[in-house]
């Protein structure tokens, strides 16, 4: 991992001037002269990162306000790296987070590449976007017109995931970057290949950003590497309401957050350690993004078919996180008609080789203690 020096590798300062489907395409603008030293942030922040164990790593691309809610709950487990364009926020987060050993802040951006890009600053900072707003569309639908108004452009150095990590195993992929999360994947493709096991990214399915990539082509760059669509966090609440409109649906669809998990052959074709590590990890993932029954299909295939074993990791933080979830998850299925305890009760001893705590046993567990 390169992280001694300058973390800017280009002299021009670029700006997507529209969505190209192929990596490395750019139109230039004009040379700036004055580059920012992040090195040195850079270098305490990684060095931060590294003396943390890493049993679960999360790279957060657009991380203002910071960890997502999806991931807050495994804040002293996983491992995380949020990167932040915005430097007086990515200040902010470094305060926040200045005494949690496994969360580390960089202040530049993700992108295809290693460059400074000009973005645009709008009224809302947390649309601040290397594209500019498409003001007709905008007005057309009456679509957060005052958020989106521009008020100044700057330049920020960003950096590609994989020039970022080489070498190093990433296991999740947060990406809420305005536009740009086609151009943030197209520069982790050998992360996407190697050791990511999902991803939840913001996609666009109208043009809010001029040139900025929609859905469609976020969604065929994932299918092509492996990937498959887990869910939507769009739940049939679109931009407004009219008067007409049933309870929770209404409205145009114009932007939401996609997940997306590598597919069931991927997953299982490493064996050993390795496959039980991103069982547990993509099990742990599963049931915090609203796949539950996918989370124990995969353990219950881990353990049946492929012969992994968990006696080695019971102790292991992650592990104790997944195990609680599960116990938590079945006894809620408890209170529905559709199961019997001694259902519940075979299917967690198939995965964990334990008699399910019934009754009082339940919390006095030493899972819970």
């Amino acid at each position: 991992m390169d992280i001694e020096g300058d973390i800017c590798s280009k002299d021009r300062v670029r700006r997507p001037q529209g969505h190209r489907p192929r990596p490395g395409l750019f139109v230039a603008v004009p040379t700036i002269t004055k580059r920012r030293d992040a090195g040195s942030l850079e270098r305490n922040a990684m060095t931060e990162c590294l003396q943390a164990k890493i049993d679960c790593v999360v790279v957060d691309g657009g991380a203002r306000y910071g960890l997502h809610p999806t991931w807050a709950d495994m804040r002293t487990i996983a491992h995380f790296h949020l990167f932040e364009m915005d430097v007086q926020e990515a200040e902010r987060l470094r305060t926040k987070y200045q005494n949690d050993p496994l969360i580390a802040v960089y202040p530049f951006g993700l992108y295809r590449d290693d460059t400074i890009l000009q973005y645009t600053v709008n009224e809302h900072r947390a649309l601040n976007s290397l594209f500019s707003p498409h003001d007709e569309l905008l007005k057309r639908n009456e679509y957060m017109l005052r958020a989106f108004t521009p008020i100044d452009v700057k330049e920020a150095n960003v950096r590609s995931i994989d020039s970022m990590f080489q070498g190093k195993p990433i296991h999740f992929l947060k990406l809420d970057v305005e536009g740009a999360e086609y151009d943030v994947l197209s520069g982790g493709l050998i992360a996407l290949r190697s050791s990511v096991l999902a991803v939840r990214a913001e996609v666009l399915f109208s043009p809010v950003y001029k040139g900025a990539a929609p859905f469609g082509d976020v969604h065929k760059l994932l299918l092509d590497e492996g990937f498959e669509l887990l869910n939507l966090d769009y739940t049939g609440a679109g931009n407004k309401a009219g008067r007409f409109s049933l309870p929770g649906h209404y409205g145009k669809l114009i932007s939401t957050d996609a997940v997306w998990v590598v597919n069931d052959d991927r997953l299982f074709t490493s064996n050993g350690n390795a496959l039980r590590d991103d069982v547990i990890r993509m099990a742990c993932f599963l049931i915090n993004n609203g796949a539950t029954d996918l989370a124990i299909e995969v353990l219950q295939r881990g353990v049946l078919t492929a012969n992994i074993s968990f006696d080695a990791v019971r102790k292991d933080p992650l592990f104790a996180y997944l195990h609680r979830k599960v116990l938590l998850l079945f006894k809620s299925l408890l209170d529905r008609p559709m199961w019997a305890e001694s259902d519940i009760a075979a299917v967690y001893n198939q995965i964990f080789g334990l008699e399910f705590p019934a009754l009082n046993r339940f919390y006095e567990s030493e899972i819970f203690s």
